[in-house]
C-alpha cells in the first residue's frame, strides 16, 4: 500500500468510516485496517453496530432465520450476525438444510 493510500486510510479512519468500507474501498481486509490504524496508534473502536441492532440480529437468529438471511435483512455481514447472537448468550445451529415442521 502506498504511502498516500495509507494515509488516506488512517484519514478515514480517524474519521469514522466503518472499517468494512475502507477495507473495500483499499481492497485489503478488515483486520488489515485495523493493524494499519493501530500500528499509527489510533485507539481500538467500540463495534460498530449499535447494542439494538446486535439485540435485533440476536433475536431473529433465535426465530429461525439463518445468518444469511438476518444479514440481508439488517443490511450487516454473517460475521456481524454471529458476533452479535453470540454477545447476546446464543449459540450457532449446525449447519445443513433443516427440516421445516408443517
Amino acid at each position: 500500500m502506498s504511502a498516500s493510500n495509507r494515509e488516506e486510510l488512517l484519514v478515514g479512519y480517524a474519521e469514522g468510516v466503518p472499517v468494512q468500507e475502507l477495507a473495500r474501498r483499499f481492497n485489503i481486509h478488515r483486520a488489515t485496517v485495523r493493524e494499519i490504524a493501530r500500528r499509527a496508534g489510533h485507539p481500538k473502536r467500540a463495534p460498530e453496530h449499535s447494542q439494538r441492532l446486535r439485540a435485533e440480529a440476536a433475536r431473529l437468529y433465535a426465530e429461525g432465520f439463518t445468518l444469511s438471511q438476518v444479514a440481508a435483512q439488517l443490511g450487516i455481514g454473517d460475521e456481524a450476525v454471529r458476533s452479535a447472537v453470540v454477545a447476546n448468550g446464543g449459540t450457532i445451529r449446525p449447519k445443513g438444510r433443516r427440516r421445516m415442521n408443517a
